[in-house]
């Protein structure tokens, strides 16, 4: 009796030590999963940048989609209810057929629909410039300001990317884009972005936004991964931007 005992006491400590180290494996899986992120964004900066943005792009368009369709959806239903309630001979149609009551709710679902072409643009945009353009900018161009994370070079390298880049370059790509969509031409996307510029004031609502974040992304963020920080914070920009856009 003894002896099974020690046998079986035996037996579950064999069990215990083998599975031990990958029960300890399993607690440092996102250490693992974190190194792995690291050294693909360091060793791969333009396929990790090219990567980022695309699905940031297509994800900000989608969305950006979506409030659109919602506001034309709504505003539709909104033009129904008035030329009902402006005819009376619809009004009274609509009285028969809904048993003597007309609804004051506005009718119909919304049903979204994704438009694929606009949003391959926005993957191709997002991919290529914002992500592998800005990435050379970034660590390749800006750099020959200074390499260090001194006040004075991180201020120099804001004043070049707020002042120079992104109102000369970034945003106005945006509005080409934009207008490629709908049917405007070059001359006519610019005109358009000049007007918002002068109108609603654009470029102060980007520094607002970029400004302090780009001070800390040329201060604190590690190099490779600048443009997936600026990614990040670029993607609700993308949706104020459309909503500027399609004012």
């Amino acid at each position: 009796m003894v002896g099974w005992k020690i046998a079986a006491t035996t037996a579950v400590f064999t069990i215990f030590s083998s599975t031990a180290p990958s029960c300890q494996a399993n607690a440092f899986l996102p250490i693992n999963i974190g190194s792995a992120i690291n050294t693909f964004y360091r060793e791969n900066p333009f396929t990790g940048a090219f990567i980022t943005c695309s699905i940031k792009g297509c994800s900000a368009d989608m969305v950006a989609q979506f409030i659109a369709s919602k506001r034309e959806h709504r505003e539709e239903e909104d033009r129904r209810m008035q030329q009902l309630q402006d005819n009376p001979f619809h009004y009274m149609l609509k009285r028969a057929a809904r048993g003597g009551e007309v609804s004051t709710k506005l009718e119909g679902k919304h049903r979204f629909n994704i438009d694929w072409k606009r949003s391959l643009v926005f993957i191709l945009y997002g991919g290529f410039y914002q992500g592998m353009v800005l990435e050379f900018i970034y660590n390749h161009v800006l750099p020959l300001l200074g390499a260090g994370t001194d006040m004075k070079t991180v201020a120099s390298k804001v004043v070049a990317d707020m002042g120079f880049i992104s109102p000369l370059m970034t945003i106005p790509t945006a509005y080409v884009i934009k207008g490629f969509l709908i049917g405007n031409t070059f001359v006519q996307s610019l005109a358009n972005y000049v007007d918002d510029v002068v109108n609603k004031g654009l470029v102060f609502k980007n520094w607002s936004i970029f400004v302090p974040v780009q001070c800390i992304t040329f201060s604190i963020i590690p190099e490779h991964f600048r443009v997936s920080f600026v990614a990040c914070v670029s993607f609700f920009w993308m949706i104020i931007l459309s909503s500027i856009l399609s004012g």
